[in-house]
């Protein structure tokens, strides 16, 4: 599943291995990838433009093209972006290919086929994405509690909603809120306004507890050049319906909120 710790260690792959070099041609296999402009003016706009920097921004790839673009790429649930030799055969389900100098080839890769891309100048990308809109990045520097109590203050929904309003807090995916939510020991269910400080505390501990360990492990999917991350899926809670709570040992139960697969320990969690 493509969360923050997947998409971060793609990023700082692509970083290493893509900026100064030219896409010398696009192929698109599939034009439902391309959100934004057509498949003709998407392919025809990224001849020769040169990758300048590899970014992230909540769950999206951010790459700075020459030429004042920004290519924009979202992975959904499953997809993925593999640096891999231009002869490889493709899988079937590639979406679309960027050719490399070098007889490299970047391709986009989603299982699913949800994955999508789109293109344009930053502002112009920024406003049709609505980036602009997202709340703090958790695993930015300046994220503290206070930014957190911040933005869960006087926000009267359920807590696992809105930590995956990406308005509220930018990138925090199913997976990990729910992972964070049992290390801080904190109910699912709960109104985020309802927390207390020392709840807070714990909850800003958890998440970036979470996150940078995942990214450590490089996630759970393969990166950008075929290596398979170390991070487990089915880390403490998530996906374990009925297996022992790993700190008390209650059944891990299983709800749906706002349409999400949730998972807690309704022993510990509180």
């Amino acid at each position: 599943m493509a969360e923050v710790p997947e998409v971060e260690t793609l990023v700082r792959d692509l970083r290493e291995a893509t900026v100064g070099r030219t896409i010398l041609e696009t192929v698109v296999i599939q034009p439902a990838a391309i959100r934004f402009p057509t498949a003709d003016e998407f392919t025809t706009s990224l001849i020769n433009r040169a990758v300048l920097a590899s970014n992230r921004r909540a769950k999206y790839i951010l790459l700075p093209l020459s030429g004042d673009l920004l290519l924009a790429i979202h992975l959904a649930l499953w997809g993925t972006v593999a640096l891999v030799p231009g002869d490889l055969p493709r899988l079937p389900e590639t979406l679309i290919v960027w050719r490399l100098d070098h007889k490299e080839e970047l391709r986009l890769i989603d299982k699913l086929g949800y994955a999508r891309a789109a293109l344009g100048p930053p502002d112009v990308l920024a406003e049709r994405l609505d980036l602009n809109s997202l709340g703090p990045e958790a695993l930015a520097p300046n994220f503290d509690v206070n930014v957190l109590a911040r933005q869960l203050a006087r926000r009267r929904g359920v807590l696992k909603s809105v930590l995956l309003n990406q308005r509220i807090l930018a990138g925090l995916g199913n997976r990990d809120a729910d992972e964070s939510m049992w290390l801080a020991g904190i109910d699912p269910r709960r109104s985020a306004a309802s927390l207390t400080p020392d709840e807070l505390t714990r909850l800003h501990a958890a998440i970036g507890k979470v996150l940078t360990e995942g990214i450590a492990l490089r996630g759970t999917q393969r990166d950008l050049f075929g290596r398979k991350g170390q991070a487990v899926h089915r880390r403490y809670i998530f996906e374990r319906t009925r297996e022992p709570c790993p700190r008390c040992g209650t059944p891990i139960a299983y709800i749906r909120i706002g349409s999400r697969n949730t998972h807690y320990c309704p022993g510990c969690q509180h």
